[in-house]
Parts: C-alpha cells; structure tokens; sequence
C-alpha cells in the first residue's frame, strides 16, 4: 500500500511539473531571483537551485524540459497557466524527469524545501525548424556587434520560454568567394517559429538591430528547413 501511495504522489508531482507542453512565461531565474539562482549554464544546460521557505509563493513562470533532484521533503501546491491547483508533496531524493512547464509553485509546508533543477537546451525536440543563413558582414558591420546582437536576440526568446532555440554564428573556414558567415536559427516547430517572432519582446529586441539585420538581409542566402521524421 504504501508503494502505491509514493507511486501515486510521484506521478502527481510529474504532473505538476510537467504541466503544458506549450508555455510562454517568463525566465523563472529573472522574474524570481529569491527562490531561483543559476548556479551553472553552458550551452547545454542550466543548473537552477530553488528554494521556499514555508508559505512562500512565486510567480506565474516557464521551464525546459530537464531533470528535479529533491533535496528535502516537500509539500507544496502548482497554479497552472489554466487556473487549476495542483496539489503534492514528496520525500528527499526524488528524481524526476519533467517535461516543460508553465506554473506558480507555492510552499504548503511547515518547512522550507530545496531541489536542484537541470534544464535542457539542446535536445531533438528544438530542432524541429532551422532557418538558414549564408552571408558576408556588410561594411559598417563588425563581427562583434552581430554576435552582441544575437546574444539579445537569445535572451529575448528564452524569456519568451524557449531557452534552447534561437541564433548561432559562425565563420566559414573553408574558402568561399562569395560567403564567410553562416548563421543558423533553431527552433522546436514551425508554430513556434511564428509565435516567436510574432512576440513583443522578439519584436523590441530585433527592432535594435534592424539596420544591422537589413543590410545583411540583402545579400544572403536564406532558407528554411524543417526537419525530416
């Protein structure tokens, strides 16, 4: 019975995290920074430690899919995106596989909680679509302010919550009379492609380059490809 009962509130807390495959909120580490702190990122992954004292609540936000290693006892309830409560509660030592996730965790405890959290940036599932770009940096262009740019560019959409898409840049090393860079986007699915770049926080991010992003615009290369299943 009480294998049950733990299978039970582990399938609940699966639930809870992993509540929406689509989500759109914000950044959890930059709208919460008392109950969330990066504690490493790479290109790969990013660590988060969380952490809520009892009756602590944060707000509305969003997460990669990736990994949760409880390290306390945790009691505790999730607000989803649709306005359902979710309630849970599990033991120190859990680990979780969870999906990606829209929510607003609230600590019912009489004790503070902690868990380590690893979000996934590269993954199968972010390279649904690339879009494909082949060009030479226009005079009055340096490498340097491109790839300043695209780096507002990637934080605008991991605000957007899609840490693991966005732009990459590189230069050809081979020899090419007419292109030296390629830059690649990246992202989950053609839908969210659109809703990407149909985005305020895309728009204001872009809209600082466009002199930049237009000048390059008109001498390249430009595809889009999705991917083959």
């Amino acid at each position: 019975m009480k294998a049950k009962i733990k299978s039970l509130k582990l399938g609940l807390l699966i639930l809870f995290l992993a509540f929406g495959v689509k989500f759109y909120a914000q950044d959890a580490a930059k709208i919460d920074p008392d109950h969330y702190k990066v504690e490493l990122e790479n290109d790969q992954v990013r660590v988060l430690r969380i952490t809520y004292n009892s009756g602590d609540e944060s707000k509305m936000h969003s997460h990669p899919e990736g990994v949760a290693v409880f390290l306390t006892d945790h009691t505790a309830e999730m607000k989803t995106d649709n306005g359902s409560i979710i309630e849970m509660d599990g033991n120190a030592g859990d680990v979780l596989w969870v999906d990606q996730a829209k929510h607003q965790p609230k600590n019912m405890g009489t004790k503070p909680f902690e868990l380590i959290q690893v979000e996934l940036k590269n993954n199968l599932k972010v390279t649904g679509r690339k879009s494909l770009h082949l060009f030479e940096l226009p005079d009055g262009v340096s490498e340097k302010q491109l790839s300043d740019f695209l780096d507002e560019m990637n934080q605008a959409i991991s605000d957007e919550g899609y840490p693991g898409a966005g732009y990459h840049l590189y230069k050809i090393s081979d020899q090419h009379d007419k292109y030296k860079y390629f830059m690649e986007g990246v992202w989950p699915d053609a839908a969210t492609y659109d809703k990407i770049h149909d985005s305020e926080k895309w728009k204001n991010a872009a809209a600082k380059g466009k002199d930049m992003i237009d000048k390059i615009q008109a001498n390249e290369l430009y595809l889009k490809a999705e991917k083959v299943n």
